[in-house]
């Protein structure tokens, strides 16, 4: 049986400052409802959640076409290409939908109105394709890349930023050994880091100051762990443009997205994992 490593390795550096009572009733909390699940960060997304993602990647391969119409043809028709396949995503959640030019913004008025759970599960999902895209940059097929969105490890595994990193298991160490160590397609790589900045920019617009609710369900976690989280995440979110910019090894941006940025998104914003 194995157990997302990453979240052990999170609440293990968190709990020690609320006191040993709240430690031991978190951790076993957390233990329990996640040892069942192969996948740590496996979020339950609701329709809205994905409708809004894709909204969001079409947004940034419209402007990346635009911004590269005159300078690289190929790139910006390659953009071209993936935000129309986008539009026929969006358009099969919403049939009625009129394309014209304030499409975009008429959607990301609505988002604004969303309660902030869906919000962040667009975050997630944010997370998941800048880094799904970073691993096609670097040669991976669409299998291949998907796979990084499943990260696991063995129990007692940990991963911490800047340390001894240790190589996943199973598909996902496949995928990172197959990757070049060097960007080789542009495409995906502009729009991985344009995913990033578009992640920083909900996380400033819509969750950093966001009022945080208690916990719902058995699993009560404290307002000041939430809140140190919040802190936390804009820190990932940060590590992971920076990671993106330099061109970072695909491994070292795989741990911040699932070490850094998917659990805070779950403590602070009440995700739920599938299967709970």
């Amino acid at each position: 049986m194995k157990i997302p490593y990453y979240y052990m390795d999170y609440f293990d550096q968190r709990m020690n400052k609320f006191g040993f009572v709240i430690s031991a009733l978190l951790s076993f909390m957390v233990i329990y409802s996640l040892f069942s699940h192969a996948y740590a960060h496996n979020f339950y997304k609701n329709q809205a959640s994905i409708f809004f993602t894709l909204v969001k990647q079409f947004e940034i391969e419209d402007n990346l076409a635009s911004d590269n119409l005159h300078s690289n043809k190929s790139i910006s028709l390659r953009h071209s290409e993936n935000a129309a396949n986008l539009l026929k995503h969006i358009a099969f959640f919403n049939n009625r939908m009129t394309v014209n030019a304030n499409f975009v913004k008429k959607y990301n008025i609505i988002f604004d109105s969303l309660n902030l759970t869906t919000k962040a599960l667009v975050a997630a999902n944010l997370a998941d394709e800048a880094l799904k895209e970073y691993g096609l940059s670097q040669g991976l097929d669409v299998t291949q890349a998907s796979s990084l969105l499943n990260m696991t490890m063995n129990t007692g595994t940990t991963m911490k930023m800047g340390e001894n990193i240790t190589m996943p298991s199973g598909p996902t160490s496949q995928a990172l050994n197959l990757a070049k160590k060097h960007v080789i397609d542009h495409a995906n790589f502009d729009t991985s880091t344009k995913i990033a900045k578009s992640l920083k920019i909900l996380f400033l617009r819509s969750l950093k100051n966001a009022t945080i609710d208690k916990s719902n369900g058995l699993m009560q976690i404290p307002i000041e762990m939430k809140t140190e989280s919040v802190k936390n995440l804009e820190q990932g979110i940060d590590n992971l443009m920076s990671a993106l910019n330099r061109k970072a090894p695909l491994l070292e941006v795989s741990s911040i997205v699932h070490g850094q940025i998917h659990p805070n998104l779950f403590l602070v914003y009440d995700l739920k994992l599938k299967g709970e």
